[in-house]
């Protein structure tokens, strides 16, 4: 049986968590194994979280939540969680979006984060040198856990140039079920999802990503990705100016509508790969 250690460290969101998920667990009187077997997960993963070495998915805590009857004090502590995972230059402007109103994004290389499946996302996060698979499966839980803004009252209007859906991510599979769910992700009322085709030749901002994030009565504030973590900032020059390389980025995309009918026509292309 793996070592049922107490978590080290100092104070964060993690060990508080493990420490509450270990104290319940007892209180019920269950070892590591019988958990396990009520939330069919492995007693390694268990012993993880409760020595704080890894990150809960949701799934894990809301199955530990009904087993343990804590009627939802575990699934409070999560979100918590999935922000301390986040590179602390890249946590502020995870307060800045979800806060946000308004979300303009432009992305030439890759689909979004926040319009990302599962399988497409880690398959982004492996590439990077040298990470472990704790990381991934933590930033992953993270990620993730940042879609679920869609699903309020954040509107989002997307630009993508048209080689991210050519970009081999992952595998043939990982990219139809990607180009799938930006087309389901743009039905929705609060979504806009435009490409620029390429024949469109060269446009502004080639050179990054970036995302604009407005709320009404306040200054809008800006991410601008990097090959590091990237940079937020809500100084007007730098704000005016990327709003302005967006407007001239979407006025060379194509409408909402054909540019559905080029993703989905692109996704059976790779249904043939």
């Amino acid at each position: 049986m793996p070592p049922s250690r107490k978590p080290e460290g100092d104070p964060s969101p993690l060990t508080f968590f493990a420490t509450e998920l270990r104290r319940r667990r007892e209180q019920f009187g269950w070892s590591q194994g019988q958990l396990g077997r009520q939330i069919t997960y492995s007693i390694g993963l268990i012993s993880m979280v409760e020595t704080a070495q890894r990150t809960p998915s949701l799934d894990f805590v809301e199955r530990c939540d009904q087993a343990l009857k804590a009627e939802g004090a575990l699934s409070r502590i999560w979100p918590l969680l999935a922000y301390s995972v986040f590179p602390p230059r890249f946590r502020p402007w995870v307060d800045v979006e979800r806060n946000a109103e308004t979300l303009r994004s432009w992305h030439p290389l890759l689909v979004p984060g926040l319009l990302q499946t599962s399988g497409y996302a880690r398959a982004v996060l492996e590439a990077d040198p040298g990470v472990t698979d704790e990381r991934v499966e933590e930033l992953l839980t993270a990620r993730l856990e940042r879609q679920k803004l869609l699903t309020g009252e954040t509107l989002l209007w997307s630009v993508i140039d048209e080689g991210v859906l050519h970009r081999d991510v992952g595998a043939p599979g990982v990219m139809r079920e990607q180009l799938a769910a930006l087309l389901a992700t743009s039905e929705r009322r609060q979504v806009s999802v435009q490409v620029v085709p390429a024949r469109a030749g060269v446009v502004t901002g080639m050179e990054g990503a970036f995302v604009i994030a407005g709320v009404e009565g306040s200054l809008d504030s800006v991410f601008v990705e990097s090959a590091t973590v990237g940079h937020v900032t809500d100084d007007p020059r730098d704000v005016a100016m990327i709003c302005k390389r967006y407007e001239a980025i979407r006025s060379a995309a194509l409408p909402a509508r054909a540019s559905a009918d080029l993703i989905a026509k692109v996704m059976t292309q790779w249904q043939q790969t």
